[in-house]
């Protein structure tokens, strides 16, 4: 095990740069804090790559550092952890690891229903629509242009370890006329849309969730077989999208 005593060292600094979505990319590699998120990524079988630990959660954690199967392990200065870490009270271990790769038509042509995500920018929201997604039996999570990253720590620790275990593919306005010549329905969620309690659904179908403050791109609309709505009581205008989502995948469960 090597021992890092200083703030100033290299593999600290490139791990301070991780917090930019262009290094993650660049690197292939994302943080993954706290015992519990990094037993799930060992479980869903993501490649990790190095493991930090603090001397205090050494000490009280020994037996289970010393188990774990990872090339690169480091024990550093208390203080040090704490100055990477994103959680209010860090627990004093982290690591890397290599994002998963899923290819599109694979996860087509199993012909279950599939959420995509238009321009979602809070990573919190992203990340707790792919914890739903997971909990509703959708195949896969595409993510278009301009949405949060997933591999954000926001957005990993939202999803509550469901991003290593659900299909997440980057995608393109190309994804549609894969969609539809695999012959998925195209559901749009929209205020203005059909209500989704009497309107008839298919389960072999693709949910697109539009920006938070302004919906669905009108590029993205052009794409879709129905556009639906959620009814509501009182005179709130609208839901938290990732709350939305949940409501409609939930549905989409049900056929």
């Amino acid at each position: 095990m090597n021992r890092i005593e200083s703030k100033d060292n290299q593999r600290i600094k490139r791990l301070k740069s991780l917090d930019k979505k262009k290094v993650r990319e660049q690197e292939d590699l994302f943080f993954i804090e706290g015992r519990k998120l990094l037993d799930e990524a060992f479980t869903s079988h993501v490649k990790v790559t190095e493991v930090y630990v603090s001397d205090t959660y050494y000490q009280n954690n020994m037996s289970y550092v010393d188990r774990l199967i990872v090339k690169d392990i480091f024990l550093l200065k208390d203080g040090i952890l704490e100055s990477l870490s994103y959680m209010a009270n860090p627990e004093g271990i982290l690591a890397l690891g290599r994002p998963l790769k899923w290819d599109v038509f694979d996860v087509i042509k199993k012909g279950s229903p599939v959420l995509v995500m238009d321009r979602i920018n809070d990573p919190k929201n992203a990340g707790t629509m792919v914890r739903s997604a997971e909990a509703f039996g959708i195949g896969c999570v595409f993510a278009l242009e301009g949405c949060a990253d997933l591999y954000n720590e926001k957005a990993l620790r939202a999803s509550m370890g469901s991003l290593f275990r659900i299909p997440y593919i980057k995608a393109t306005e190309e994804i549609f006329s894969i969609l539809n010549k695999a012959g998925y329905a195209i559901y749009g969620l929209d205020a203005n849309g059909q209500d989704i309690e009497t309107v008839n659904l298919d389960k072999h179908c693709a949910l697109v969730i539009g920006n938070e403050s302004n919906g669905l791109d009108k590029n993205i609309k052009k794409h879709l077989t129905k556009t639906l709505s959620i009814p509501m009581q009182g005179i709130t205008e609208s839901l938290n999208a990732a709350c939305a989502a949940g409501i409609v995948m939930y549905k989409i469960s049900l056929l």
